[in-house]
C-alpha cells in the first residue's frame, strides 16, 4: 500500500507541475472533450482544463478517506487483513484506489499534452490510459474485501460475501486480460479505432463481471 501511495502521489506532483508549466503555453479557449472519433466536440477555458484535473485528482482522494472511515464494513475488513491498527489494515483497498488516481493522472496529463499541441494521437493516449485502469487496479481486485464504496458493488456481491469474492476475482481476470490486450491495440490501430477498442473492452471488463455476479448468486 506505501508503494502505491507513493506513486499516486508523485504522479498528482507531477501533473500539477505539468499543469502549472503548461498554463502560460496553452491558448485561451482548449478542447476538454473529445468524441470516440476523437474529434474535438466541447471546448472551454484552460482554467478548466489546467486547474481541474488535480483538483478533481485531490477531491477524489479526500473523498475516499472520508468514505473508507464511515463505511460499515471496516472493522471486519481489517479483522480479515491484519490484526495491527485499522488504518494499515485496507491494503488492498486502498491499493487499488491509488492506482485509479495514478491512471487518473496520467490521464489528465495526456490531455494536458494534447491541448498543448505536444500530443497529436489524442485517441491513442486515452486508449493507453483505459488499459492502465484495467490493468493495475485489476491486478489487485481479486483481493479487494466487501466494502461499500471501491469495487463490483451490485445487489448481489454485497449481500454475499462469496459472490462478492466469485466476481472479483473474475473481474480481476477480465480487466488484467483487457488491458493487457489493450496494450498493443492502443499502439497499433489508428486513433478513432483504438479509442472505440479501448472503451467496448473497458465496458466488457468491467459490466460482464457486474452482470455475471447475479447469476453467480442465484447458483449459491
Amino acid at each position: 500500500m506505501k508503494a502505491t501511495r507513493a506513486l499516486a502521489l508523485c504522479a498528482l506532483a507531477a501533473d500539477a507541475v505539468l499543469s502549472a508549466v503548461l498554463y502560460g503555453r496553452l491558448p485561451e479557449r482548449v478542447p476538454v472533450h473529445w468524441n470516440l472519433s476523437g474529434q474535438v466536440d466541447r471546448y472551454g477555458s484552460k482554467a478548466e482544463l489546467v486547474f481541474l484535473g488535480p483538483l478533481f485528482i485531490a477531491g477524489l482522494w479526500g473523498l475516499m478517506v472520508l468514505l473508507s472511515r464511515i463505511d460499515p464494513r471496516r472493522a471486519a475488513r481489517a479483522a480479515e487483513e491484519t490484526s495491527g491498527p485499522m488504518d494499515q489494515a485496507d491494503g488492498s483497498y486502498w491499493t487499488v484506489i491509488h492506482l485509479v488516481l495514478f491512471a487518473l493522472a496520467f490521464l489528465h496529463g495526456a490531455l494536458l499534452l494534447t491541448a498543448a499541441g505536444h500530443l497529436a494521437v489524442r485517441g491513442r493516449a486515452v486508449a493507453l490510459a483505459l488499459a492502465l485502469l484495467l490493468v493495475l487496479p485489476g491486478n489487485f481486485l481479486g483481493r479487494l474485501r466487501p466494502n461499500w464504496f471501491v469495487g463490483i458493488r451490485t445487489p448481489w456481491t454485497l449481500s454475499s460475501d462469496e459472490v462478492w469474492r466469485r466476481t472479483h476475482r473474475l473481474g480481476a481476470v477480465l480487466m488484467v486480460a483487457g488491458g493487457l490486450l489493450l496494450l498493443p491495440l492502443a499502439l497499433w490501430l489508428p486513433p478513432p479505432q483504438a479509442l472505440i477498442t479501448a472503451v467496448l473492452v473497458t465496458l466488457a471488463s468491467t459490466l460482464g463481471p457486474a452482470v455475471w455476479s447475479y447469476f453467480a448468486w442465484r447458483r449459491l
